[in-house]
């Protein structure tokens, strides 16, 4: 029996599989490690990429449709007739109607008055009772001072100091005096306070009160009473239009990122290991009937033995390690992060990953490996790695006529150095 060609890729599909779990050893050998070549200056490394995009597509059609439509054909008679109506109008008025009312007038006031009090005033008035200035200076020494007193002198009230003298000389006979240091003298004088005086009367005034006298009043008008009656006709008509149908919607589309940093150099040596060769989507099974993954082990080893005298050695502090899946059909690009994070600093060292994919990519999905060290410097190995899946294998019934290892990716082993 012959097989069609639908059979053959069939055929060559399982082939492929059954080598695959039967014989899991390396089938690729050629140097398929790749990588950004540092120099001894600042280097761009260009990580531009495809990234699936949801974008609005304004899309629609035109097509033909059919209508059915009623067309009117009625007449319209006019007719009418002039008749004289009464109509009630509201007239808004008001008139101003006088009115005498009283009011209380205010004339309540303050008035300023006066009246005399008595108060003490500062003076200076010495009187001399039974001697005078001159017998007083004679005979002060034996003056001795008493209470301060009030006295009338001359009419007038003081207060004073009071001083005696009584003195028996050796002599015979007896010496008596007495001396007034007066210092504040008692006097009437004005003081000047204001009374509030209440004080008013009644006033009578016109005032104006507005009175409504708004009122309904009748009039008479002509008005045109319309008797207009219509005539219905009409038909159905069929017509064909063209309506837009709009299927505008968002749809996913690869759109192309542009990025990338710059790093300083550095050397040393890089190793990717990859199980297995041929990497399968999840939905498959490898031999112990468990989920296709791929196992990734990346080992480093940083030179520096030519580092400038000082200098502190450089180390791997972190490592960033995706896959970019060029899927078929022009479903754009899926990326998967296989690792991201930090690592143990380490002049020497590795890393072992297993990542499971969910879509299938052609030879163009590549996967991407960065090393960074402590200092900012990185370096990036990239590598092709398809991802095989039932309806990825062979894209064309008659086949392909490059290497399959190419479109299969048998990698699994390779070193690098820099």
């Amino acid at each position: 029996m012959k097989l069609n060609k639908l059979s053959k890729i069939e055929f060559s599909i399982f082939l492929i599989i059954f080598i695959f779990f039967i014989f899991p050893k390396e089938l690729f050998c050629e140097n398929w490690l790749k990588m950004d070549i540092p120099t001894e200056e600042r280097v761009w490394v260009d990580t531009s990429h495809w990234e699936n995009k949801e974008i609005w597509i304004a899309d629609g059609y035109y097509k033909e449709v059919s209508e059915k439509e009623w067309v009117d054909t009625s007449l319209t008679v006019d007719q009418g007739y002039w008749k004289t109506e009464e109509y009630r109008v509201w007239i808004t008025s008001s008139v101003k109607i006088p009115e005498t009312e009283n009011r209380w007038v205010s004339t309540s006031h303050w008035e300023s008055r006066y009246r005399y009090v008595e108060t003490w005033i500062p003076v200076n008035l010495v009187i001399y009772v039974g001697t005078d200035s001159y017998g007083w200076s004679v005979y002060s020494f034996a003056a001795k001072p008493t209470n301060s007193v009030t006295l009338i002198y001359n009419g007038n009230r003081y207060r004073a100091k009071k001083w005696v003298i009584d003195y028996r000389p050796s002599y015979g006979g007896r010496i008596s005096a007495t001396k007034y240091l007066c210092y504040e003298k008692e006097v009437q004088v004005k003081e000047y306070y204001d009374v509030w005086i209440s004080s008013g009367y009644w006033q009578s005034y016109t005032t104006y009160k507005s009175v409504d006298t708004s009122h309904w009043e009748t009039g008479t008008r002509r008005v045109w009473v319309d008797t207009s009656y219509i005539i219905p006709s009409g038909y159905w008509h069929y017509s064909t239009k063209k309506k837009w149908v709009d299927t505008s919607h968002y749809e996913f589309r690869p759109i192309w990122i542009t990025d990338g940093f710059h790093t300083e150099p550095f050397h040393g040596e890089v190793t990717v290991e990859k199980t297995p060769a041929y990497i399968f989507t999840k939905w498959h099974k490898n031999q112990n009937d468990e989920e296709c993954s791929m196992e990734l082990n990346v080992s480093w080893k940083i030179d520096n033995n030519d580092l400038p005298e000082g200098e502190e050695e450089k180390e791997i502090v972190r490592i960033d390690i995706y896959q970019n899946i060029n899927r078929f059909n022009n479903k754009g690009i899926e990326k998967v992060t296989v690792f991201n994070g930090n690592v143990p600093s380490s002049a020497e060292g590795s890393i072992n990953t297993v990542t499971k994919f969910n879509y299938s990519g052609s030879e163009e999905s590549i996967l991407h490996i960065y090393l960074y060290t402590r200092g900012g410097e990185s370096a990036h190995i990239y590598f092709n790695n398809p991802i095989n899946g039932f309806r990825s294998i062979n894209l064309m019934p008659e086949g392909s006529s490059s290497n399959a290892n190419t479109w299969l990716g048998g990698n699994s082993y390779g070193k690098i150095k820099f």
